[in-house]
């Protein structure tokens, strides 16, 4: 997953910048094709705690990342980024955790990719819809301070240009590094799905 030195890679999920910000630099607008996620959970009271390990080396086993990979068909697959990280929003204190299929390799998604062999902890193969996302990207360690902060900053630039977060949108987080990356190399991004957003895209046109 990525370099020491920060460069990224690994296939992402596909997207089309569709405008940015009003002052250009607080946050840019993505439309998301739809892609495949496996996902598993880990409880915790803040996002950066609890079995977030252990929810990673899941996910990593099923694509076969340091062993054989954990799937029906013994199926290895290339890691991607970046790892996805959010609220539940369906249980307190527990977060999700995903990891994209590469979508050159699985084009149509869940019907294409392997089935999880279940340890531990459930992982989950599921399709996600097509999305328009308000992105903010930042670099340095995550942590839960930061994550606040940003996420903060993220929906107080929304609200100044008129954009409206879907109803009961939570903030996710993407990480595309390695652990061993330094902190300013790193490159992190702040998430949140948004309705359409007239102003932000006439500003980029």
């Amino acid at each position: 997953m990525g370099s020491a030195l920060g460069k990224v890679t690994e296939e992402q999920p596909r997207y089309e910048v569709r405008g940015r910000s009003t002052d250009g630099s607080s946050y840019e607008v993505r439309a998301y094709e739809p892609c495949c996620v496996i996902e598993t959970s880990y409880a915790a009271k803040k996002m950066v705690g609890g079995d977030q390990g252990g929810s990673f080396m899941a996910l990593a086993r099923y694509i076969g990342v340091m062993s054989k990979p954990e799937n029906a068909r013994r199926e290895k697959i290339a890691m991607t980024a970046p790892v996805f990280m959010a609220p539940s929003g369906t249980v307190a204190e527990e977060y999700v955790m995903q990891f994209v299929l590469p979508k050159s390799k699985f084009a149509r998604g869940a019907a294409d990719a392997p089935e999880p062999k279940y340890g531990s902890k459930v992982v989950v193969v599921k399709d996600l819809p097509a999305r328009l996302m308000a992105v903010r990207r930042f670099s340095g360690r995550m942590c839960d301070d930061r994550i606040a902060s940003e996420s903060a900053a993220l929906r107080e630039a929304l609200a100044a240009d008129g954009v409206i977060a879907v109803e009961g949108a939570k903030t996710q987080y993407a990480g595309y590094n390695p652990p061993w990356t330094p902190g300013p190399l790193r490159t992190n991004e702040v998430m949140i799905e948004i309705q359409s957003a007239p102003v932000v895209e006439a500003a980029a046109t």
